[in-house]
């Protein structure tokens, strides 16, 4: 049998000292890559969060509590917009204060002939600067009516739940 290859005598290789640089180099490289995926550092997330109200209940005679469940993945509130219609009409819209464990919602008010402006209030029990289980929006309606209060995801601009009540 004749052999097909020979064994060259004058044949060079990468030197050791080079090939260990360029394998630590390679794993260098491929350890960062792995971690900016890992870490989410390749960019902003949109994904709207699940979640829910998980009541509407009358307070006081002048407080309606709307209650949140938890959301997933955990949401800051500055990234939640609260909307409110009453009777079918746009009557406040406004996002989350960022910070503090009880604030007024910085909303634009729908405040027509006649109607008493709407006051909202959100209060983080945990003052954690999430939307948690049992944090909830007071909301004082001013007048009668049915009034959908509508949460909105800021960066994706869509909707993550909505509750309704009625208020006499």
């Amino acid at each position: 049998m004749k052999k097909i290859w020979k064994i060259r005598k004058d044949s060079e290789a990468v030197s050791p000292v080079i090939a260990t640089i360029l394998m630590v180099a390679i794993t260098v490289v491929l350890a960062a890559v792995l971690y900016v995926m890992v870490m989410g550092f390749g960019g902003t997330n949109t994904q709207t969060p699940t979640g829910s109200f998980t009541q509407a209940i009358k307070a006081d005679a002048t407080h309606e509590k709307a209650q949140f469940g938890v959301l997933t993945p955990d949401t800051i509130r500055s990234d939640v917009k609260i909307l409110i219609t009453k009777d079918g009409v746009a009557w406040a819209n406004g996002v989350l204060p960022a910070t503090g464990s009880s604030a007024a919602l910085t909303a634009a008010t729908y405040s027509g002939a006649g109607v008493v402006a709407l006051n909202i209030t959100y209060v983080d029990l945990l003052n954690d600067n999430k939307i948690g289980s049992g944090d909830y929006l007071s909301i004082i309606p001013g007048s009668a009516g049915n009034f959908v209060v509508t949460m909105v995801f800021v960066p994706s601009g869509n909707q993550i739940d909505d509750i309704s009540f009625t208020w006499a």
